[in-house]
């Protein structure tokens, strides 16, 4: 807030502030809105307990084989990314990873990148990340464009994601799935 206040106070060298109250009336305040919603969200569903909750659902999958559990991952990771910041998502859910490989003894690598690559892959919501804000912003697409378009860019990622980590990260990292 004082770096902001402090835009209006400080000249730009030309006897101008560097931001002037009519400049304000120009911005985007709804994807202002839009992040700050998005990073409540995250302090809301952590406090709730539901990312711990998704972590024990998760656990679930160590019976069906590593790939399950990687798939499941990725899902989870890119579709929690469409609602809420991905640095607050990946901040809240890294320890419930990190937890679940160590109980099953695994490379907590092998969760931790499909979650993270994962967490960088929200097509489909406006708040998913700041681009898709912006173009939804311009007026120029509508949300149903949007989720229809990003739900099938999402099913792609999914695939990808959980192949590659799966099969190519093991090897490139020399590490035992």
């Amino acid at each position: 807030i004082m770096g902001a206040t402090a835009l209006f106070i400080f000249p730009s060298g030309k006897g101008k502030k560097i931001l002037e109250w009519s400049d304000t009336t120009k911005m985007a305040w709804g994807i202002l809105l839009l992040f700050g919603g998005g990073i409540a969200l995250a302090a809301a569903l952590e406090k709730a307990g539901l990312i711990q909750t998704l972590g024990t659902w998760l656990a679930g999958f160590s019976g069906s084989g590593g790939f399950m559990l990687v798939l499941m991952v990725t899902v989870i990771s890119l579709f929690i990314s469409e609602v809420m910041s991905n640095i607050a998502q990946v901040i809240v859910f890294s320890p419930v990873i990190a937890g679940i490989a160590d109980v099953l003894g695994m490379n907590p690598l092998l969760l931790g990148i499909p979650m993270t690559l994962a967490a960088s892959c929200a097509s489909m919501m406006p708040m998913g990340t700041p681009p898709n804000a912006i173009a939804f912003a311009s007026g120029h697409i509508t949300l149903k464009q949007m989720v229809k378009t990003g739900f099938v860019m999402n099913l792609v990622a999914i695939i990808l994601i959980t192949l590659f980590c799966y099969y190519i990260i093991p090897l490139i990292l020399d590490y035992a799935s």
